[in-house]
């Protein structure tokens, strides 16, 4: 019988030190300014949980406006303050490689990989030649790019959620509520996908960079990239020569490049092939302006449907 009030007594002392923790927690944001301070990566997970924390989160962007995630070194000022800060929300894949070695110094620090739970593509999968595949070991064997499949941008807006929840439980309700309106606008968005591309007759897309894997195997396109993985990887003039010819050869009639690429190689080819050029987005990142109009992932989406209505048609 003492053996049993032991255990049980041990039972309670533990849940009550769960308790006394979060307790705490809860106690450290009220303290400061009643939000969680938040750090995220790169602009995808930034939206999202901007569109989930809203108010009750103090957000801030690693990689600033016109800046490229793959290239982007982080300074030693931004690693203390995001030590300092409740929660640091990261895409994973490679993508966000220069926040790998962050960790909480004071205990105080929540890191989660919004991709956690999503179906990856590797890069083998999306067909590249030696010189691609080569280029693994700096950005690694997966595309990181699984915001571009909408459905795996609800399962990144859910890990966010969770997240939020997790450290400020008190406002567990506000934050469904955000996310649930959120994933609202996102399946509107994915239905007018299903809907404009359903019925695609052209199946191949030429591309700046191999960015789009997850969209592409999602309605059957082929993407043909000039630079593969690396979108600041300058082709060969065997490669532009090569292009150029599978575009005339195969009646292309776009190139298209990203955003927060140079268009100057897709220019080249265009201006070979005599083709048009456009933009479709990767979101990794989005440029001043963009960010100053207010763009977000639903408005880049949105633009990127209107290209690939054009290009496929």
């Amino acid at each position: 019988m003492k053996k049993v009030y032991i255990a049980v007594l041990a039972m309670m002392m533990s849940l009550g030190l769960i308790a006394c923790s979060n307790n705490t927690r809860q106690k450290e944001i009220n303290e400061s300014n009643g939000k969680i301070k938040v750090y995220a990566t790169i602009f995808p997970v930034y939206d999202f949980a901007k569109n989930i924390g809203k108010d009750k989160i103090e957000l801030n962007c690693i990689v600033p406006p016109s800046s490229e995630p793959h290239d982007y070194e982080i300074s030693a000022k931004t690693i203390k303050d995001i030590q300092n800060a409740d929660l640091l929300i990261k895409n994973g894949l490679g993508i966000d490689g220069f926040a790998d070695n962050i960790k909480s110094e004071s205990d105080k620090l929540d890191i989660i990989i919004a991709s956690e739970g999503i179906e990856k593509i590797t890069y083998e999968e999306e067909g590249h030649d030696e010189d691609e595949i080569e280029e693994e070991h700096e950005h690694g064997k997966y595309d990181p790019h699984v915001w571009l499949n909408i459905n795996n941008a609800i399962k990144e807006c859910e890990n966010i959620k969770n997240a939020f929840i997790k450290i400020d439980s008190k406002n567990k309700g506000y934050y469904e509520e955000n996310y649930n309106n959120y994933v609202k606008e996102l399946k509107d968005l994915q239905e007018e996908y299903n809907i404009n591309l359903k019925d695609i007759k052209n199946k191949t897309i030429l591309v700046s960079h191999d960015a789009y894997g997850y969209l592409c195997k999602q309605y059957g396109i082929n993407q043909i990239s000039i630079t593969g993985i690396n979108p600041n990887q300058e082709p060969s003039m065997n490669k532009i020569a090569e292009l150029t010819n599978y575009v005339k050869d195969n009646n292309i009639k776009y190139i298209l490049f990203d955003g927060l690429v140079n268009p100057k190689v897709s220019q080249t080819i265009a201006n070979e092939a005599k083709i048009d050029t456009g933009i479709l987005y990767s979101i990794d990142g989005i440029t001043k302006d963009d960010f100053n109009d207010n763009e977000d992932y639903i408005s880049l989406m949105e633009k990127n449907l209107e290209t690939l209505k054009i290009v496929l048609k």
